[in-house]
C-alpha cells in the first residue's frame, strides 16, 4: 500500500504559482530539484518539506495573506521554505542579509511580517532585527534551533502537512514582495501576484528555453534580489535542477558548471568578464546549451567572447524585478551574430511589448529617438507595497516605466544606452557613461572598466574612467586617441582622467556599483 505522502496531489486548474509548484515538484519525483554544497533535495522531498514548512507557518501564526520574511543566503533549504509561502497563500519576501539590524527591523515592521525564516548562523541578527521591529514575529531557523526559534528539521519531522487543496490561493493574491536593491532609504517592495509569477515561470521557457527535465542552472544571486526568482521559477516549472552557489568566484563557477553539468549559465556582464580571465579553457564546459547575459547592457566584446569560448547559443535578456521573464526583451544568437545586432537587447518575447517615452506615458518617442524604456507583458508586477503614489507614477494601463534609457531601431530591436541616473552632464552636454565603457572594453589592454561623472566647478561633471587593465594601463593620450580614431568620439566624450584599479566595486548581485566611484 502506498504511503499517504507518496500519493500524488492533483490540482483541478493551473492558475497560480501554487498550482505550478504542486505539479512540477511532484513530477520531478526522485530526481534532484534543489542542490547546494550541503543538501541535494529531490522533487518529491521538496514538495513534502514545503508542505511541512507551510504548516509550520500556520502554527507560528501566519494567516493567509501574511508576509513570511527570509533572512537567508541562497540554498536548497531556503528554496523549499520560500516556495512553502506562496504554496499556502502566504507572501514570501527575502531581506538583504548585509543590512543592519536597525534597517532590517524597519523593513520587518513595514512588511508586517508574521514569520522570519533565517539561516542558522544569522540567528543573532534575526533576533536583534525582530527586537528593532517592535512587534512579535515568530522565528524559524533553516539549521539547528537556538531554543527560541523553531527549526527546519523539526518542522519536517512533524507528521502534520499543510492541505494545499483546502483553501488554495487565488490568481490575484499577492505571492511575493521583491525588495529593490537601493542602498539608501527604505527599499521599494515590488508586488507580484500568484498569476504574474505563474506567467514568469512559463515565460522563462522562452527566454531561457527550451528547458528540458535534464537541464540544470547555477545561481549565485542572493534571494533578496529579483534575479533569484527570475531564474528559479522557470527551472522549477520545467522540472529541472537548480544549483545554488554561496560565494561567486570565477573558479568556483567554472568548477560547478563542470561538476553539475550545468546547461544554462546566467551571469551579469561584470561576472562574465571575471570568468573570461580565469582560464575557462581548462574546464569541461560542454554541458552548456545556453549562456545568458543580463542585468545591464553587455558590451559587444562580451557577446563575441561568449560565442567564441563558451557556447554558440547566447541570449541577451532585458529583465527587471518589475517585469520578470514574460515581459522581457531578448536577442538570441541569430540576432546577435547574423543580423549584426550585437549590443542590442532584442525584441519583446511572446505577449510582451516595449516602447520609448519622452518623459511621460502620454509622450511616445519617434522611431530611433532615445528616451525612457517602458515595458508591458503578462508577468508585470501589480505595483509597489504600501506606495500608491509611486505605483501611479511607474505603472499605468499594463505598462511600467523602467528608468532605463534606450531606443528602438528600424527593425524594432531595443538598444539600452544606460540609466537615467548615469547620464553625465559635462559642460551642458549629456553623455552616456555606458557608451564610453563599451568603447573602452574593445581595447585589448582593458579587462573591465567603469565611467562616471565627477563634480567639477567649471563644467558641472568631469568624465573619468576606472580601468582594470590587462598588464600596464596605456597612457591617457593613447586611450583618448583610441576612442577618437576607432569609435569616432568627439572630444567632449573622451574621459579627462583614466585610473588604473585592481578591481571594480560591485553590488550583491554582481552588477557594477558605479556610485562607489563617484566623489561625495
Amino acid at each position: 500500500m502506498q504511503s499517504a505522502r507518496n500519493i500524488k496531489i492533483r490540482t483541478p486548474f493551473i492558475e497560480t504559482l501554487s498550482d505550478l509548484f504542486i505539479r512540477s515538484a511532484q513530477w520531478r519525483g526522485r530526481d534532484e530539484l534543489f542542490v547546494d554544497d550541503a543538501d541535494r533535495i529531490t522533487g518529491s522531498d521538496a514538495f513534502d518539506q514545503a508542505r511541512a514548512l507551510a504548516q509550520a507557518y500556520v502554527s507560528a501564526g501566519a494567516a493567509p495573506g501574511s508576509v513570511v520574511a527570509f533572512l537567508c543566503r541562497s540554498s536548497a533549504r531556503h528554496a523549499v521554505a520560500w516556495f512553502a509561502a506562496p504554496l499556502s497563500g502566504r507572501i514570501a519576501s527575502s531581506l538583504h542579509v548585509r543590512e543592519t539590524p536597525e534597517r532590517l527591523g524597519e523593513v520587518l515592521a513595514w512588511l508586517g511580517a508574521a514569520v522570519l525564516v533565517h539561516d542558522a548562523d544569522l540567528a543573532a541578527l534575526a533576533g536583534e532585527a525582530i527586537a528593532r521591529a517592535g512587534r512579535p514575529i515568530a522565528r524559524i531557523s533553516l539549521g539547528a534551533g537556538d531554543g527560541v526559534a523553531d527549526d527546519y528539521a523539526a518542522a519536517v519531522a512533524e507528521a502534520a502537512r499543510y492541505d494545499v487543496l483546502a483553501a488554495p490561493p487565488q490568481p490575484s493574491d499577492i505571492a511575493a514582495i521583491v525588495l529593490s536593491s537601493g542602498t539608501t532609504g527604505r527599499p521599494k517592495g515590488i508586488m507580484h501576484s500568484q498569476k504574474t509569477l505563474l506567467e514568469a515561470a512559463k515565460g522563462g521557457q522562452v527566454t531561457m528555453g527550451p528547458i528540458p527535465p535534464e537541464g540544470a542552472t547555477l545561481l549565485y544571486m542572493q534571494p533578496s534580489f529579483a534575479a533569484w526568482a527570475i531564474i528559479v521559477l522557470p527551472f522549477v516549472a520545467a522540472k529541472a535542477k537548480v544549483c545554488f552557489g554561496q560565494v561567486f568566484t570565477p573558479q568556483a563557477f567554472l568548477e560547478s558548471v563542470q561538476r553539475e553539468r550545468i546547461s544554462m549559465a546566467p551571469l551579469v556582464p561584470t561576472m562574465w568578464r571575471m570568468v573570461f580571465d580565469a582560464k575557462p579553457e581548462a574546464y569541461d564546459l560542454s554541458s552548456l546549451t545556453l549562456v545568458t547575459i543580463s542585468g545591464e547592457a553587455p558590451a559587444p566584446t562580451d557577446v563575441r567572447t561568449l560565442y567564441d569560448k563558451f557556447c554558440r547559443n547566447i541570449a541577451c535578456i532585458y529583465l527587471s524585478g518589475e517585469a520578470f521573464t514574460a515581459s522581457a526583451v531578448i536577442a538570441g544568437t541569430t540576432d546577435l551574430m547574423q543580423r549584426g545586432k550585437i549590443g542590442s537587447s532584442g525584441r519583446p518575447v511572446v505577449g510582451a511589448d516595449v516602447c520609448i517615452l519622452n518623459g511621460s506615458f502620454d509622450d511616445v518617442a519617434a522611431e530611433g529617438d532615445s528616451g525612457e524604456i517602458a515595458v508591458s507583458g503578462p508577468s508585470l508586477a501589480i505595483g509597489y507595497w504600501k506606495d500608491p503614489e509611486l505605483t501611479r507614477e511607474k505603472f499605468r494601463d499594463g505598462w511600467w516605466r523602467s528608468g532605463d534609457l534606450g531606443r528602438l531601431d528600424a527593425d524594432g530591436f531595443l538598444w539600452v544606452t544606460g540609466r537615467i541616473d548615469n547620464v553625465i552632464n559635462s559642460g551642458g552636454i549629456k553623455v552616456s557613461g555606458e557608451e564610453i565603457e563599451h568603447a573602452l572594453l574593445t581595447h585589448p589592454a582593458v579587462a573591465q572598466c567603469a565611467v562616471v561623472g565627477q563634480p567639477d566647478a567649471a563644467i558641472g561633471q568631469r568624465i573619468e574612467a576606472f580601468i582594470v587593465p590587462r598588464g600596464d594601463l596605456p597612457p591617457a593620450a593613447e586611450l583618448g586617441d583610441y576612442l577618437r580614431r576607432h569609435h569616432h568620439f568627439a572630444g567632449f566624450k573622451v574621459p579627462k582622467h583614466f585610473h588604473a584599479v585592481p578591481e571594480l566595486p560591485t553590488g550583491p548581485t554582481g552588477k557594477l556599483f558605479r556610485r562607489a566611484l563617484r566623489a561625495p
